[in-house]
């Protein structure tokens, strides 16, 4: 016989050493002895387990399943503070901020809170879509002093299922005459395939509520009331958001600052009343800045964007750039510069050619970047006295308005033990890069080569410790892929729900290094099912990148590793063999049913339905040319000059089954000849395999429930939540138009410069394309593809 006695109040941390899979024995012999003695929960009970054979076969039963059977609490028990004040995120649900989702993450599962201006229920979901679909989704209500909670999944335009699987927990729930709060807890992965998997990839959070509980809200599969337009769906990161990227929030403060005593000080680089205009619809504004007096060495350690509550959808992204400084008479202009405002970038191009060396990047929906504790970005007396930001503006819709956007970075004289960077790798942001029209999958793949980590990294590798992914409005999907001596290890990071409005940085808290040698691929997935005409790699909002930033240590003068397919590969997933420079624009000649065709007009009427398989195929196993950069200059000199064929993986990386580890075998259509539906729903939970989960309402707690005229109050969101926000295009973009323009010139200049023909020759010159060799190989230096020049007097 095991006798131990524990008192608990409900909501108390689990204070006993009594280990976890005890505590579920413990819940479920409270049970059972409430199922034949009546007792009832209380605010505070005191609980013996001491064993008792006159309990007899329901004491048997309860082991067995115990055994053959571990209940959700043995496999993930939330440990919880008692006081349920604070959290460490937050996020309002609707567009006025008045439904409160908070939520606290811990290592195998995290902790909700959802607080409603209803008496009703409250139903939350979690998907990659934001539509009620497949979704996982959660329902709770209070009602005559009890909290309820059951799990669902979505199935059509339909009420949402019983979930037979219950791995939601119902922690707590309570009720005033206003609002509703209901604090809950899952595992990130439960192993259920009608649970959403939580990584640290966006999800769609979806909401809803009414103002009445379900139908019989007391029993355990009860009709829940058509919420109405009263619904929503917001995108979140429930992991690794900023403020505890790199450590616990309740050490943010030290993990920033280094703790109590350390100096810092702000240097703000913010715009100076750049003027959008109606016409404005992309902008890109470049400004100078100095940086301030130092007279020692300073290490940058956060960066946060400084944005107008009016302008913030508006502005993309803040780049800030390091400017070598070595020539005297460009500083002297650089000096000017400072006191003007900026200019349009293009406009600076000749004068700030050389600020190219990354210090920060700010992308849209992040909060900021705080550099983990061993790592500071170096502020040196006398290095580059020069900054450059670089502020994207996107403003389709013509608003006029004044900006005043920035970047607020703190810094610090206690130095940090080593020096971070930053550098990019993927594709150029090129009209090469084709996203075809109409597709629902689309890869792209940008690659860093070998020879350039050789011949950029020391010999120990770099270690990196966070990225930004960045993509625009079709991407879908993003990872960054590590090979290493033809082995794939497993990828330094990856989205498999990206999100082009929520762009934040995201921190590696495991050990991953780069080492001289390896090959880096920017692996990116689209969906162009709702844009009919194609779209090129580019800067605006309009195009398209696959583009990856890598914040890393001890810093090197890397600025980016890039690659982008080559003009043989493009030409030939188009179907194009040979083209003429008899006319202008560059026409193609051969096939003949091409001939006399531009490649703006290929682009637009491609059989992309029938072709498209054919293209794809042609683009990821063609070659493409890699770029090497250092501060102002190429790191291999020529090798954009080179064909370099796709890498041969001899073992690609595999995802570990962590459902197989930890596989559960629970059914729940098992029924005992002697239950009745009372006794199968008490087993049931038991089991953790009940439809509903029920508990007694806490009156502690309801002082932290708002009162009425609280700013938490319900409101609508429109039917558009459910659709694409993504438009059908109807005419060809007037930018389009532009970039088509830029291509033909860019075409005719790589033409003349792969064949060394001055612009001013009088020969007729024809460009012919050798079949396709799909022969595989290494990666490296190919000529696999041929330009024949044929000149005619």
């Amino acid at each position: 016989m095991v006798s131990q006695n524990v008192q608990l109040k409900y909501g108390d941390k689990w204070k006993s050493e009594t280990p976890k899979c005890h505590y579920s024995i413990l819940r479920n012999l409270v049970l059972i002895n409430y199922k034949n003695n009546k007792y009832k929960h209380g605010n505070k009970i005191n609980i013996s387990t001491e064993t008792n054979y006159k309990n007899g076969p329901w004491i048997l039963l309860v082991l067995l399943s115990l055994l053959l059977l571990p209940c959700a609490e043995c496999w993930s028990l939330p440990r919880l503070d008692s006081s349920y004040e604070t959290w460490h995120h937050e996020a309002r649900l609707d567009e006025e901020g008045v439904l409160l989702l908070q939520w606290t993450p811990h290592k195998e599962h995290f902790v909700f809170r959802i607080t409603a201006r209803t008496r009703g229920y409250i139903g939350l979901g979690l998907s990659n879509k934001p539509i009620m679909d497949g979704a996982d989704i959660v329902v709770g209500w209070v009602h005559s002093g009890k909290a309820y909670l059951q799990d669902r999944w979505g199935s059509g335009h339909q009420e949402p299922q019983v979930d037979p699987l219950q791995d939601w927990m119902l922690i707590a729930g309570f009720q005033n005459g206003t609002h509703t709060s209901l604090i809950i807890s899952r595992p990130y992965n439960t192993c259920d395939n009608r649970d959403y998997v939580i990584t640290h990839d966006i999800v769609q959070v979806l909401w809803a509520v009414h103002s009445d509980d379900p139908v019989n809200p007391e029993n355990p599969r009860p009709r829940l009331h058509y919420h109405g337009w009263r619904r929503g769906a917001v995108p979140i990161r429930i992991l690794q958001r900023h403020d505890n990227a790199h450590g616990d929030i309740a050490n943010l403060r030290d993990m920033v600052y280094g703790g109590p005593g350390e100096v810092h000080q702000i240097w703000e680089t913010r715009m100076t009343g750049v003027e959008l205009k109606k016409e404005n619809t992309t902008l890109y504004w470049c400004n100078l800045f100095q940086k301030p007096q130092i007279h020692h060495k300073h290490h940058v350690i956060r960066y946060e964007p400084i944005l107008s509550s009016k302008n913030d959808s508006v502005v993309q992204h803040m780049i800030l750039y390091e400017c070598t400084d070595n020539i005297p008479d460009l500083a002297m202009v650089w000096e000017e510069l400072t006191a003007i405002g900026g200019q349009e970038c293009h406009k600076l191009s000749r004068l700030t050619f050389t600020c190219n060396q990354l210090v920060s990047i700010w992308t849209r929906g992040s909060q900021g970047v705080s550099l983990p504790s061993e790592a500071g970005y170096p502020l040196i007396p006398n290095g580059p006295k020069f900054f450059m930001m670089e502020v994207h503006y996107d403003n389709p819709d013509g608003h006029s308005f004044i900006d005043s956007s920035g970047l607020r970075l703190t810094y610090t004289p206690n130095l940090r033990k080593h020096d971070s960077g930053v550098f990019s790798i993927g594709l150029e942001p090129n009209w090469k890069h084709l996203i075809p029209p109409l597709q629902r999958t689309i890869l792209s793949e940008g690659h860093c080569v070998k020879e350039c980590t050789e011949a950029a990294f020391p010999s120990t590798g770099i270690h990196v410790f966070g990225t930004i992914l960045q993509m625009h409005l079709l991407g879908q999907k993003l990872r960054i892929r590590l090979l290493r001596d033809g082995q794939e290890l497993e990828p330094i990071t990856e989205d498999n729900n990206y999100n082009a409005m929520h762009q934040e940085y995201r921190a590696i808290h495991q050990q991953r290094y780069v080492m001289p040698g390896d090959h880096i691929i920017a692996e990116c997935t689209y969906n162009s099912h709702n844009r009919s005409t194609i779209t090129l790699g580019g800067y605006k909002t309009r195009d398209e990148k696959c583009l990856t930033y890598l914040f890393y240590w001890p810093k090197q003068d890397l600025i980016f590793c890039h690659s982008k397919p080559s003009l043989s590969t493009v030409l030939h997933s188009l179907g194009i063999q040979e083209l003429s420079r008899k006319s202008q624009p560059i026409k193609i000649s051969r096939p003949t049913e091409l001939a006399g065709k531009t490649l703006e007009w290929r682009l637009l009427n491609y059989n992309w339905k029938d072709q498209f398989q054919y293209f794809q195929e042609a683009t990821s196993t063609g070659t493409f040319n890699p770029m090497c950069w250092r501060r102002g200059h190429t790191l291999i000199p020529d090798i954009e000059k080179l064909d370099y064929k796709y890498p041969n993986v001899s073992e690609p990386w595999q995802s570990e089954n962590i459902c197989k580890r930890k596989k559960r075998n629970r059914n729940n259509d098992v029924k005992h000849p002697e239950y009745n539906q009372e006794e199968e729903d008490d087993m049931g939970y038991l089991l953790g395999m009940k439809p509903i989960i029920r508990i007694d309402v806490d009156p502690l707690y309801m002082e932290y429930v708002p009162k009425s005229g609280d700013k938490y109050a319900v409101s609508s969101m429109d039917d558009d939540i459910r659709k694409n926000n993504q438009q059908q295009d109807t005419v060809i973009d007037p930018q389009l138009k532009k970039e088509f323009i830029e291509m033909e010139k860019d075409l005719e200049n790589e033409i003349n410069q792969k064949l060394h023909v001055n612009e001013t020759s009088k020969y007729d010159i024809s460009v012919i394309i050798s079949e396709f060799d799909r022969t595989s190989g290494s990666s490296g230096p190919t000529i696999s593809w041929t330009l024949v020049l044929l000149i005619n007097y």
